[in-house]
């Protein structure tokens, strides 16, 4: 295992006996002409004339701190130095002379030695060409650099920043992308003017916690409630550190998951830990949810189909777009036969009752002569099976044709319609196949977008219900899952 100090380099970070200095030019002003950049030559090239008055005032305490407090060793460490270097004829002679790149070579050198014995092929440089002053810049320097030596660094190797050296604009960015690139393990030290150690700084922590959040929140922003679940169990005390409350926010998240799979047995169970780890105003609008999950009313079924439909569309799980399009065809043929006042055989309604069948004029007749919408082919219905969705559709067609039910013809027309798509489902893994479904291929079933495929649906759940579907119920699930995400401490 090895360990990484990432640091930068700024004018500070040399420090010489400058009577050591050879003479300036005699027409120089050696107060000027001894800037950090001829600093930094005059002591790479010459660092014997330096021996004994050179000091590294921010490096040499972060290297002995980790060797004391980290156990690292010289064979150890691998050094990382960012350093300034702009090109000559671009830039203004002063902040030229400004650049520390030879100081960082100089370190470099000064490093191979006592006390540190840091190996040279351990040490390099990452040269920054534009200004060092400037956080564009620099943001897009480390943008850059930080995946190069990304590249090089093991998955339990240990990597430190060290960003008292350099601009304010170098500390900056680099703390944003070393936890941008390296995540959660960077760890920061910053040396203070003067100081013999450095102290460790959370900000990269706190900045790692905000991106988890940040990520987390986009997640449940798409409804992928289950993947923002596994980020919570990944991540759990970086994203919330009281246990209860992030206790809650899996309970609700867990809910989420749950109801948008129509899973509401554990849906409930979820939601009722929820409501045992909540107070004031989250549990209110939780017991609401409780209650709403007792309810059996199929148009609110079927209005919460919607909205998860649409989900799913946006999600691109276009397979399980399929399937809620088929049930939505099968439980709105069946709801507008309810209303009309079908009779079942048993209780869980899989089969109609022959006598109320007899009732009906002429529906026998209907059945038996039945044409396949899809098909335009005769294609005799039976009812001594159980009910499905052509046999529902059959019957609502038989009805709709009558002058009561007359409002409905085109309503079953449209539902008919929905039936190539629903097949899709059959033919994918929900069904009977293994075939992929894409949105070209719900497109090319219903002759239009899915989109407008969505419209169509909720103008028939207003025509079958005499109002529009309800509100989205995710919509309020996400406000309070991201509530309690913002509320972490």
């Amino acid at each position: 295992m090895s360990v990484w100090l990432l640091a930068n380099v700024g004018n500070s970070d040399l420090q010489i006996d400058n009577s050591k200095l050879p003479g300036a030019p005699a027409a120089e002003d050696p107060e000027k002409w001894w800037t950090p950049r001829r600093i930094g030559e005059a002591v790479r090239d010459n660092p014997d004339r330096f021996a004994g008055t050179i000091k590294l005032p921010l490096l040499e305490p972060t290297i002995n701190w980790l060797f004391e407090h980290e156990n690292v060793t010289g064979e150890d460490l691998r050094l990382v130095l960012f350093a300034s270097d702009q090109p000559r004829e671009d830039t203004i002679e002063s902040e030229w002379l400004k650049d520390t790149y030879p100081i960082a070579e100089a370190l470099c050198k000064i490093v191979t030695d006592k006390p540190f014995h840091i190996p040279q092929k351990q040490s390099r440089i990452e040269r920054i060409l534009g200004s060092p002053a400037d956080y564009s810049n620099m943001l897009s320097f480390y943008t850059q650099a930080l995946p190069r030596v990304a590249k090089r660094v093991a998955p339990d190797d240990r990597i430190f920043l060290e960003v008292s050296g350099g601009t304010p604009a170098m500390a900056s960015m680099l703390i944003v992308m070393g936890v941008e690139v390296f995540g959660e393990r960077v760890r920061t030290l910053y040396v203070e003017r003067g100081a013999t150690v450095p102290y460790e700084v959370s900000v990269s922590r706190e900045l790692f916690a905000r991106k988890t959040r940040d990520t987390l929140c986009d997640q449940v922003k798409l409804h992928a409630y289950a993947v923002a679940l596994q980020t919570l169990k990944d991540a759990g005390p970086l994203i919330d550190p009281d246990d209860d409350h992030r206790r809650l926010l899996a309970a609700v998240l867990n809910y989420a998951d749950r109801r948008l799979s129509f899973d509401f047995d554990r849906a409930r169970n979820a939601l009722q830990n929820a409501r045992q780890l909540s107070i004031g105003e989250a549990q209110a609008r939780i017991g609401r949810w409780l209650r709403e999950l007792e309810s059996s009313d199929t148009a609110e079924h079927l209005s919460e189909l919607l909205h998860s439909a649409n989900i799913k569309l946006k999600f691109g799980d276009y397979a399980d777009f399929t399937q809620r399009i088929f049930r939505f065809q099968e439980a709105t043929f069946r709801s507008m036969l309810e209303q009309i006042g079908i009779q079942y055989s048993d209780k869980d309604g899989k089969y109609v009752k022959n006598e109320w069948v007899q009732t009906q004029p002429g529906l026998d007749k209907f059945l038996d002569g039945y044409v396949n919408p899809q098909t335009q082919k005769p294609d005799r219905v039976k009812l001594d099976r159980p009910l499905n969705r052509y046999s529902l559709g059959a019957m609502a067609e038989y009805f709709a044709r009558t002058e009561k039910w007359k409002r409905w013809r085109g309503t079953v027309q449209a539902l008919h319609k929905l039936s190539a798509v629903a097949d899709l489902r059959n033919k994918g893994v929900a069904g009977h196949g293994f075939d992929g479904i894409g949105k070209e291929d719900i497109s090319q079933a219903y002759g239009d977008t899915p989109e407008v495929l969505l419209r169509d649906l909720n103008t028939i759940y207003q025509e079958v219900f005499e109002r529009a579907p309800g509100p989205n119920p995710y919509d309020a699930i996400n406000i309070l899952i991201l509530d309690l995400i913002q509320a972490a401490p």
